[in-house]
């Protein structure tokens, strides 16, 4: 006979176990929740039979899914309150499904099944995905405590499990901020490289053409995506200041580069020094939707120096314009720059 503490208990348990399954089923199930729901289950030998008998009532009592779309509440902190009641209303109809001891066997061969449903729902076989539009930018805290800083018009998916944590850069731009785990890599897929990550902060970015890497804090290794191997004997590995180069035909070069200026996007401007007019302008286009056109501009003679803001388009051709000597020409699709002397407004 068990006592009123021990119900008490077993009934604790077996609410937050239908909490887990009501979670995981509410279509909002995040990566975090996943890991979360594991290392509850993995806690204690009784969750993962409190789990598998709320899992085979639910499923032995079908009409509860007209229940839960019927009389699901507002959520709070992701969880669905559900209409407990009504559940232990089946369960004492159906004591053979509910009762009894189900044992780690059944449990384990329960979520086996019942995982690909999880991980389609929550978007883990393919990731969790994360993206900016033209202009926007975006910091994304992921589930392990690293962050990832999302520049204008970029994508990362995100896939982690136990054993790794893996960030796939779709396109664009993004930086890391990366919390050490000893027993869990860091890594990210960038074109054909895998970019692993010793405990630091980088940038990694994707053009047409190229890839760059450029490391702010600590160390990184580059390694052939396909075979996941060193690309050379030794790994190839880049340290604070250190920037890696790959083109179009996987040639790479290491440079030192500015950190500040490569990464003061974060800060909302870019800062140019001597540098060509025509690439100046090809960079201010990645922020913006209407984008700007050289017309009739010598290049060959055309640099430019100086600090462009890019939370405004207006401003920073104007400061082109001014510095340059430059008119302005707006349409409704473009905006064109020329020598004075072409255009009169």
């Amino acid at each position: 006979m068990t006592s009123t503490s021990e119900n008490s208990a077993i009934g604790a348990l077996e609410e937050q176990a239908l909490q887990w399954h009501v979670r995981l089923h509410s279509g909002s199930a995040t990566e975090q929740d996943w890991l979360a729901f594991t290392d509850w289950l993995e806690a204690d030998p009784a969750h993962n039979d409190a789990y598998t008998g709320v899992a085979l009532t639910w499923e032995a009592s079908k009409h509860l899914k007209d229940v839960f779309e019927n009389e699901r509440a507002p959520q709070t902190d992701n969880v669905v309150a559900f209409p407990f009641h009504r559940l232990r209303q089946a369960i004492k109809t159906k004591p053979l499904v509910f009762g009894g001891g189900f044992g780690a066997a059944i449990a384990a061969t329960l979520l086996v099944l019942m995982a690909p449903v999880f991980l389609g729902q929550n978007g883990m076989p393919n990731g969790i995905n994360y993206a900016t539009g033209v202009g926007e930018q975006r910091t994304v805290a992921l589930a392990d405590g690293s962050t990832v800083i999302l520049n204008t018009n970029s994508s990362i998916t995100v896939r982690m499990d136990k054993q790794v944590r893996n960030i796939a850069l779709n396109h664009g731009e993004a930086f890391f901020t990366v919390k050490h785990e000893k027993q869990r890599a860091f890594i990210v897929a960038a074109n054909d490289l895998n970019i692993r990550d010793v405990g630091t902060q980088f940038d990694v970015r994707m053009d047409a053409d190229r890839t760059l890497v450029s490391v702010t804090q600590g160390i990184v290794e580059l390694l052939n995506q396909t075979q996941n191997q060193a690309l050379a004997d030794q790994p190839l590995r880049l340290v604070k200041g250190q920037q890696a180069v790959r083109d179009s035909s996987n040639k790479i070069s290491i440079q030192a580069f500015d950190a500040e200026r490569a990464t003061a996007w974060r800060q909302g401007y870019l800062v140019f020094e001597n540098t060509e007019l025509p690439k100046v302008i090809a960079e201010l286009n990645r922020y913006f939707e209407r984008p700007i056109r050289l017309v009739d501009v010598d290049t060959s003679k055309s640099r430019f120096s100086g600090i462009l803001q890019i939370a405004d388009q207006d401003r920073a051709v104007r400061d082109i314009a001014a510095l340059e000597s430059l008119s302005v020409a707006v349409t409704d699709f473009e905006i064109i720059l020329k020598p004075d002397s072409q255009i009169h407004q």
